[in-house]
């Protein structure tokens, strides 16, 4: 789902293959021998090996993979439309002593996120690899397969306003033109399925995060025969709910459990500062301006960016930090919710820039697939007067503490990202919805604080499968295969295919909620000492300082500069490798930091500082 990427996993572990073993493979697969393609989905030609496999040289590569490329129909409709490439790493288990178990494929998810390095899946999943093999396929437009653009979705510009990108999406469907709709999820299943049979696999252990979890599930519906077992991780069904009332509902249920479980924050106080804020950014938004290494962006903290912070794309963090924003706003402070919008916006804005991921084909994908409240065939004036009139008939509270048109701007896949995406007659669900799926050992796990793919989305998607498995991972967030109960639970289900559904609900520990950001100086914890109260209270001032930049950090080192929460620049220091550069930074409004600050032992900020401004003492 959007923006919801897993985080590279930093687990890594060296993988010793003996040269015989390596050699035996390479002329295995090179000659491409294997079962034939699934009957249920004839494929016009054998799909072909391009060329020997060879070991893989991009960053990120598992140690002893090797890479190939299977070239199969663009079209397997009309063949004649051509052919396409498609990149795989393929990774030998351990013990080549004994026959595989089966061979694990996992999707990280976006859709748009090459499976070969967004996640460290050599890593994540080591405790299966002994006697499991590992293919990590980059679906169709991504990564080491060949890749789609639009220069249409390489602007940042679109992250920071929510129709910029809706029109983005749509310049980019004609850019692609009448491949448009050749890059759903059924043929990356079918293309998937195409590099199992070039490599002579037969039993796959399916393995999916976020989209991962959609794109695995439509494998199941058209190759269970090689299916041998299923885990989806922040998962969602075929049909869901376009306009995402169920993540509106799971975003304040998180914020709910958050509060009672840290019992830093009243939940029902909580929800009267969301709907005083919400109705008040309704009717006067307000205008300020994102700085990002060279470059300044103006944003909009309007009703559908706080919509996007309560969605909050799954993240726990941004869950957290949402009450004690509320409280200040709802005093006037804006400056802290402003923040939150601002990391989702960079957030949406960093998926345009950043080359390891294919926001063409996310785009793509969710306008060929995903459920909508309008018709292509349609000219763009029926289409929204049809979204319109399906947004009227759910009535003014369904989207309640936000109007319709605030909810349905947060972020999330649906609602109208796609109403000016070319006509595609192909479009629509990948595998025919209320079809019932093939009876085959499923696994599903829902986070708690998921608002991305909530709770219920997970349950839903159990219950497409005869007699899956659904648990809910208590503290988790969105994809909870990375919580280590989730994790052991879904490795112990690919090797037994048995699993306790209650096994992680008492588990983890919830994010921590930060008190109201101070406005003055004064109002700031002098730091503990044996100083001066004056010395104190510029030590409070460097120590909440440090706090900020811990939370710009990501930002920095993504776009090279990020703002202070309340005025002043922090930059990366070119010299110094890893330091930060700190320009009349304001935590607080009376007070000011400069200076430059670079990580020293452990986790030590080391650095000289220069403080100003009518609350606190001046000096280094």
């Amino acid at each position: 789902m959007l923006l919801s990427i897993p985080p590279a996993r930093t687990r890594t572990r060296r993988l010793a293959v003996t040269a015989l073993a390596a050699l035996a493979t390479l002329a295995t697969y090179a000659a491409g021998t294997g079962p034939a393609a699934a009957a249920e989905v004839p494929i016009p030609a054998a799909p072909r090996l391009l060329e020997p496999l060879k070991p893989c040289t991009y960053d990120g590569a598992p140690a002893g993979a090797r890479c190939g490329t299977v070239e199969v129909p663009l079209d397997r409709a009309n063949p004649r439309r051509g052919t396409t490439r498609v990149g795989f790493a393929f990774l030998p288990r351990r013990d080549q002593s004994q026959p595989s178990l089966g061979t694990v494929v996992p999707n990280p998810g976006g859709p748009g996120a090459p499976a070969s390095r967004f996640v460290n899946y050599a890593g994540l999943l080591a405790p299966l690899l002994d006697r499991r093999d590992l293919l990590l396929v980059d679906p169709r437009g991504i990564g080491l397969s060949e890749q789609i653009t639009c220069k249409a979705l390489t602007d940042p510009r679109a992250g920071f306003s929510h129709p910029k990108l809706v029109a983005a999406i749509g310049a980019c469907g004609r850019e692609l033109g009448s491949e448009a709709g050749l890059y759903g999820s059924a043929a990356v299943a079918d293309d998937i399925d195409a590099v199992r049979q070039t490599l002579g696999l037969d039993r796959l252990d399916l393995w999916g995060d976020s989209y991962g979890t959609y794109l695995m599930t439509v494998y199941a519906a058209r190759h269970s025969e090689h299916v041998q077992s299923v885990v989806l991780s922040g998962s969602y069904p075929i049909a869901f709910d376009t306009f995402g009332r169920d993540r509106l509902d799971a975003g304040l249920r998180a914020i709910h459990l958050i509060c009672a479980r840290t019992r830093s924050c009243d939940g029902k106080a909580v929800m009267r500062d969301l709907e005083r804020v919400a109705a008040r950014l309704r009717s006067h938004p307000v205008h300020f301006t994102v700085a990002t290494g060279s470059r300044t962006y103006q944003a909009t903290l309007d009703e559908a960016a706080l919509a996007s912070v309560v969605y909050a794309r799954g993240e726990r963090s941004l869950s957290a930090a949402l009450p004690s924003a509320l409280a200040n706003a709802a005093t006037g402070d804006l400056d802290p919710l402003k923040r939150l919008a601002s990391l989702v916006m960079l957030d949406v804005a960093g998926l345009t820039q950043n080359p390891a991921f294919n926001a063409p084909t996310f785009a793509a994908v969710m306008c060929h697939d995903y459920p909508r409240a309008f018709r292509y065939q349609d000219p763009p004036a029926v289409r929204r007067a049809d979204y319109r009139r399906a947004l009227s008939a759910l009535g003014p509270a369904a989207f309640g503490p936000f109007s319709a048109a605030g909810w349905t701007a947060a972020g999330f896949e649906g609602a109208d990202l796609c109403i000016d995406w070319p006509n595609d007659p192909t479009a629509g669900a990948p595998i025919a919805t209320g079809r019932p799926l093939p009876d085959v050992p499923v696994l599903v796990l829902s986070g708690d604080l998921d608002a991305n793919t909530p709770t219920g989305a997970g349950r839903d998607t159990a219950a497409q499968f005869p007699h899956a498995i659904f648990a809910e991972v208590a503290n988790a967030g969105h994809t909870p295969s990375g919580d280590p109960c989730a994790l052991a639970l879904a490795i112990g289900f690919v090797k037994t295919l048995t699993a306790d559904p209650q096994a992680c609900l008492r588990t983890g520990t919830p994010p921590p909620v930060p008190g109201r950001a101070a406005v003055s100086a004064a109002q700031l914890p002098p730091a503990r000492a044996a100083a001066t109260p004056a010395v104190r209270r510029a030590l409070g001032l460097v120590g909440a300082t440090a706090e900020d930049l811990v939370q710009q950090n990501g930002v920095v080192h993504a776009w090279g500069a990020a703002n202070g929460l309340r005025g002043g620049r922090y930059a990366a220091d070119t010299a110094t490798p890893g330091a930060i550069t700190l320009t009349a930074v304001r935590v607080v409004r009376d007070a000011s930091v400069s200076g430059t600050l670079a990580p020293g032992a452990g986790q030590q900020l080391t650095g000289t500082l220069r403080l100003s401004g009518p609350g606190v003492a001046p000096g280094r």
